[in-house]
């Protein structure tokens, strides 16, 4: 019932890995003739060189821009991880492959991009004391509520019902309840804050008071709630809560793609990169100002974006479908 949140970090990337120096070594021969190292480079070049490109100057500008770092390690270690709680390589390959990553190299690059680009945003990111005051202005606790979902609001009007004449919610939720997730629990939610939840159930769940239920059934596209206030966290002072609020305003921060790309876009035109191969000149466009550019004209320009944005909306995809 959580809305679904953007992803904390952009994935600039796909791990394909270009051919090194191009030569004329044959890589396959067919009745019809050979493939030479030259072709299957500029056949490479052609489809994913800019995107390639890409990830190889952003990971070597990122590491030199955080500098000493484990995040490597970090990176290989979690990918163990992962593959022992999908009980091996053979299973966690497969969800690779229903992903859409090629095999656990690409998707361990995945990770370590994403790690970096996060330690770089957290490093380029401050907030002033006038950000943090407003913030906490508008901020609102986590609270822990019940709830049972139903499909028809004549059913949530009859649980209400119950409930007010002294039926235990928390038999009624694992009774009733659709949602999966929390039925079995008596209909717990857990901790939750402002912007977690669709917006007319989180509405709803922060104006009871502790074990208060709503008197009408809440209606979202889920369906119909009945609520109760289980848990109701006070508001702190300011220097109370400015630790959680900091990490909060992070939080926003790394889910807005736009701004992780502007603090890129700082990184990458410091590092004054410059690409030797004129086919290969636009793989950082989208980082540098739009008078610096290099695509040659309107149309390539273009295809170009559009290529990369195709790319960045499923790469986005497949790494959240992996997490």
């Amino acid at each position: 019932m959580k809305k679904k949140l953007a992803l904390t970090s952009v994935a600039f990337l796909t791990a394909i890995t270009l051919a090194g120096c191009s030569t004329g070594e044959t890589v396959a021969t067919t009745p019809a003739g050979d493939i030479t190292k030259d072709e299957l480079y500029d056949a490479m070049k052609a489809s994913i060189g800019e995107t390639v490109l890409q990830r190889l100057i952003l990971i070597d500008v990122l590491n030199d821009a955080i500098g000493d770092n484990e995040l490597e390690a970090e990176t290989e270690a979690e990918l163990l991880t992962t593959i022992e709680q999908y009980g091996g390589e053979e299973t966690f390959n497969y969800i690779l492959s229903q992903s859409g990553f090629a095999n656990k190299d690409e998707y361990q690059d995945v990770l370590y991009l994403n790690k970096l680009i996060e330690a770089a945003v957290r490093a380029e990111t401050t907030f002033t004391d006038e950000e943090v005051e407003a913030y906490y202005e508008a901020y609102q606790p986590q609270i822990n509520v019940q709830h049972i979902l139903v499909a028809d609001e004549a059913t949530a009007v009859d649980l209400i019902n119950q409930i007010n004449a002294g039926a235990d919610f928390a038999e009624l939720a694992k009774a009733n309840s659709t949602d999966t997730a929390t039925a079995e629990n008596g209909g717990e939610t857990g901790l939750f804050g402002a912007g977690d939840m669709v917006a007319a159930f989180e509405e709803a769940a922060y104006a009871l008071e502790v074990g208060e239920v709503t008197q009408t059934p809440v209606a979202t596209e889920y369906g119909y709630h009945v609520i109760k206030m289980i848990e109701k966290t006070e508001k702190g002072t300011l220097e109370e809560e400015r630790e959680n609020i900091e990490t909060l305003m992070m939080d926003e921060k790394l889910a807005d793609n736009d701004y992780l790309t502007s603090v890129m876009s700082t990184i990458v035109q410091a590092a004054n990169v410059e690409i030797k191969d004129e086919d290969l000149a636009a793989a950082i466009d989208q980082f540098l100002p739009a008078e610096e550019t290099s695509s040659s004209d309107s149309a390539t320009s273009d295809e170009a974006s559009s290529e990369t944005a195709t790319s960045e909306e499923a790469e986005s995809a497949t790494a959240e479908s992996a997490n």
